[in-house]
């Protein structure tokens, strides 16, 4: 199907990653209470892979790269931010961490990747800081980015040819 002949939005596609970050947030917040935060950001990814399998080559590398950024990001934020400020500045560290991460895949596949960095952002900062909870975070993250990769995946790139 040409990119004329698809629809401007993807519905199906919008709501199926909804629902994948969402219970990705959820099952990861409650199997590992003790390092929820953690285990949802990584929850998130694992969830989000049987939804981008058949969109991107080799998906199996973004559950990695989500899981590798959400705990690099967290340790910094556990490290090197005072206490007081975790809830403030979770989602403007973990945000652009994982969204570079992400970018790195993406731009070989789709134009304009690098808006994702920039709503991954948007999205991790409203779900963790601005209306945090454990099924408001999933829901709000998942509805800003799902909504933008929809657009994204409207615009691939050619595939490279093989030798």
């Amino acid at each position: 199907m040409s990119r004329q002949e698809r629809p401007a939005f993807d519905a199906v596609f919008w709501f199926q990653w909804i629902m994948a970050t969402t219970l990705g947030w959820i099952l990861g917040s409650l199997l590992l209470v003790n390092i929820s935060p953690v285990a949802a950001g990584v929850g998130v990814g694992v969830m989000q892979w049987p939804v981008l399998y058949h969109r991107l080559p080799r998906a199996w590398r973004w559950p990695l790269a989500t899981a590798v950024a959400w705990i690099g990001g967290s340790l910094f934020v556990l490290i090197a931010v005072p206490a007081e400020l975790h809830i403030v500045l979770k989602g403007l560290v973990l945000g652009p961490l994982v969204g570079l991460a992400q970018w790195l895949i993406l731009r070989q596949h789709v134009y304009w990747a690098g808006w994702w960095i920039v709503v991954s952002t948007m999205a991790w900062i409203t779900g963790l800081t601005l209306l945090p909870g454990t099924l408001s975070t999933g829901a709000l993250s998942g509805a800003l980015t799902g909504a933008v990769l929809a657009l994204l995946f409207h615009y691939p790139k050619p595939a490279l040819a093989q030798p």
